[in-house]
């Protein structure tokens, strides 16, 4: 809202770690090698030594069997190491015992199990019994011997294989990625160190090509491509565009969890969420970022906004969603099922009685599949759907999305698709889109009322959307219809009545709430009057009073719209001057100096170049409209005085001044360059971006004699360049 906060989703990606700089090796094996048995602690001297030259002992397979068997029976690793030993035998040649393979396999599958270890009384390498196992695993060239074994087939591909070799094929892969998930979910750098070169991403890629490894080699990719150092460009995938078009529904939603990872530019530390980072970054970068080209590639395939479309606007049964029921009937699913392609694997276990069997130990006859289960992953489908629709409508190829419609009932797929309908309707013309045909018609009655022109987005309409993101509708240039239309359904009552709730202390409700009302009651006579009608006793005022005041960068949005409101009221709608000035309380008190100073100050305190994100830079842009008008009407010097006198009241001379100079620097090495922050400021505040940029040229000018800047009132020696 007004060019400040930005409320389009961010995503996160896991805590990457540093990626090892060794050979065969991963980085953390060397240091648990010393805890090896005594009379073999020259191992590490060779491996240490594997490191700096690349010769000699570069891989755990390469150590002796008796010293594997000594660590074994010392640190009772229930023959792990020696199990991965007899695997290794496997990777080599095109020669392949399947009945031994996936008897192996399994032993490991289940040795890597939360109760794996758990009777072993020597744990000393990992705090968890958990990542102790995968780590002893890795140690051993676990994961580099089952990552050969998966991709061995591609070595040695034969066409004429039967099917029952084929299927032996796919069970012997798909106890690789079970192993595989397992280790990378575990400990996050092995699936870093693992997905660097790319031949395994683009392998796992190729396994989604088949029905039976779909579901497994998903999994594992999103493992890897959360904690992957660099971006992978879809570009760079072998058949990408015959691949996708493959997939069936099922395996498209769940292709959107995968690929979500390589669609937006996701921050790994709360210093690269700074503006500052984020411009300084923009600056180094050459080329097209990486989301933006893989974004670009996947509008570019054919029919695929259809199909994300389609699925999203397919129907759920009435009768599964009863969602108090859906949760008794799942309450004992959900340990296991963390994610849809849980979902999925677990449907296809369900399903398929012989690969059931081939799951369970103790088979146990025809098993049904529960109805809410179906719903949830319906359910699930649309969400991964409508996130990818999300990212893709706040990108660079927006214009080439189309709008989508549905209706659901459930609260994750709700928050999905309210997070894309705010994506659109955030200044795009087409928000109209979104309204029923009585809806429109009840705008043009006001616009009638009100004497206002045609509005060539509204006269265009010919369709109907029944979801809408409501601030995000009337964000940008104010329109009075729009405004009057909401508050005919009681909003700004209902907004209120949230904000000075007393158990109301949810920051994000509170900001979404003040952001909203600010939309509400900009520029507007009516929603003013509303406000105090609806603010009737001298509690309810103080109340919301307070909850502005000790929620700033919340409510600082509302208090830019309040300003601008009675500038607006006492310089142009000049018939509301008396209201804005000697009736309407809010108006009153924003209007008045002091308080208007007591914002300033709190405003340029709480916020540091450093420390500028989306979320905060509002409340530079709110001190600088206080500002601007104060210079229009000659008191800018008063104002300044005040910050100067803030800072002798709290014996810092010089801090908020040069704070303040340093993030009007700020600001116009980050607006001045972007045409679209540029426009947002100046159509929603209605303040020509000339004056903007004037402004904050005076102030941080270097003439001390000008009382309009700030150098003025900072006493020389305190002087920050």
């Amino acid at each position: 809202m007004f060019g400040g906060r930005k409320t389009t989703p961010t995503f996160s990606r896991h805590q990457r770690r540093r990626r090892a700089g060794t050979l065969g090796f991963p980085e953390g094996a060397c240091a648990r090698l010393k805890y090896l048995p005594e009379g073999h602690q020259n191992v590490v001297r060779q491996v240490e030594l594997a490191k700096c030259t690349g010769r000699g002992l570069t891989r755990a397979i390469q150590l002796s069997a008796a010293f594997v068997e000594a660590v074994n029976n010392q640190q009772k690793l229930k023959d792990l190491p020696q199990i991965v030993r007899k695997l290794s035998q496997f990777t080599i040649g095109p020669w392949m015992d399947y009945h031994t393979i996936l008897r192996l396999l399994k032993e490991l599958r289940e040795l890597l199990t939360a109760h794996g270890f758990e009777d072993n009384p020597g744990v000393r390498w990992s705090n968890t019994t958990r990542a102790f196992n995968t780590e002893v695993f890795d140690v051993f060239d676990g994961s580099q011997v089952v990552i050969e074994l998966l991709m061995k087939p591609m070595l040695y591909p034969s066409e004429d294989k039967s099917a029952r070799e084929q299927e032996k094929v796919q069970r012997m892969q798909n106890l690789c990625l079970e192993i595989l998930h397992h280790v990378f979910a575990n400990v996050g750098i092995i699936a870093q160190e693992r997905g660097e070169p790319l031949d395994l991403v683009h392998y796992l890629f190729s396994l989604m090509a088949q029905q039976r490894t779909f579901l497994n080699a998903a999994t594992v990719l999103e493992d890897m491509l959360q904690v992957k150092k660099d971006m992978i460009r879809l570009e760079n995938i072998p058949n990408f565009p015959e691949l996708v078009n493959k997939f069936n529904q099922q395996q498209l939603a769940n292709f959107c969890r995968v690929v979500s990872v390589a669609m937006s530019e996701l921050s790994e530390s709360e210093d690269q969420l700074t503006l500052l980072y984020q411009d300084e970054a923009a600056k180094r970068l050459s080329t097209i970022p990486i989301p933006d080209c893989n974004q670009e590639i996947l509008v570019a395939l054919p029919d695929f906004i259809q199909r994300l479309v389609d699925l999203a606007c397919r129907k759920l049964d009435e009768e599964q969603v009863s969602l108090p029921s859906m949760m008794n009937e799942l309450e004992s699913w959900m340990t296991w099922m963390d994610s849809s392609l849980a979902f999925d694997a677990l449907f296809e276990i369900l399903e398929n009685q012989d690969l059931a069997y081939e799951f369970l130990d103790d088979p146990f006859g025809p098993i049904q599949v529960p109805m809410a289960m179906k719903a949830m992953r319906e359910i699930m489908y649309k969400v991964e759907v409508l996130y990818v629709l999300c990212i893709l409508i706040t990108g660079k190829q927006r214009n080439k999305v189309g709008l989508v419609t549905m209706v659901t009932k459930e609260i994750a797929l709700k928050i999905q698709f309210l997070r894309l309908s705010h994506s659109f309707c955030d200044h795009h013309g087409n928000k109209y889109l979104m309204m029923s045909e009585s809806e429109l018609n009840e705008l043009g009655r006001i616009r009638v009322q009100a004497e206002l022109p045609v509005v060539p987005e509204v006269s265009d309409i010919d369709r109907f959307w029944l979801c809408r993101a409501v601030e995000s509708f009337l964000r940008g240039v104010t329109c009075f219809v729009d405004q009057i239309w909401l508050l005919r359904r009681g909003l700004l009552e209902h907004v209120l009545s949230v904000i000075i709730d007393p158990d109301c202390d949810n920051k994000e409700i509170l900001q979404s709430s003040f952001d909203l009302l600010g939309e509400l009651m900009k520029f507007n006579y009516n929603s003013f009057k509303r406000f105090s009608r609806f603010m009737d006793n001298e509690d309810k005022f103080q109340r919301f009073l307070k909850q502005v005041s000790s929620h700033l960068v919340d409510s600082n949005m509302f208090i830019r719209s309040v300003v601008l409101s009675q500038e607006h009221f006492v310089t142009k709608q000049t018939e509301y001057s008396e209201f804005a000035t000697t009736q309407c309380r809010l108006l009153i008190h924003v209007g008045e100096p002091k308080n208007r100073t007591k914002f300033l100050c709190s405003l340029i305190n709480i916020i540091q170049v450093s420390t500028l994100t989306q979320e905060n830079v509002s409340c530079l842009n709110t001190a600088l409209v206080i500002l601007m008008f104060a210079r229009r009407c000659g008191s800018l010097p008063l104002y300044l005085q005040s910050l100067r006198e803030e800072e002798m009241r709290g014996y810092h001379p010089g801090f908020l001044l040069n704070n303040f100079r340093s993030l009007l620097r700020f600001w116009e090495s980050h607006y001045l360059r972007n045409d679209k922050e540029c426009c947002a400021l100046e159509k929603s505040s209605g303040i020509s971006l000339d004056y903007w940029r004037e402004t904050t040229l005076t102030m941080r000018g270097t003439d001390r004699s000008n009382v309009e800047s700030i150098i003025h009132y900072i006493d020389e020696p305190y002087v920050e360049e």
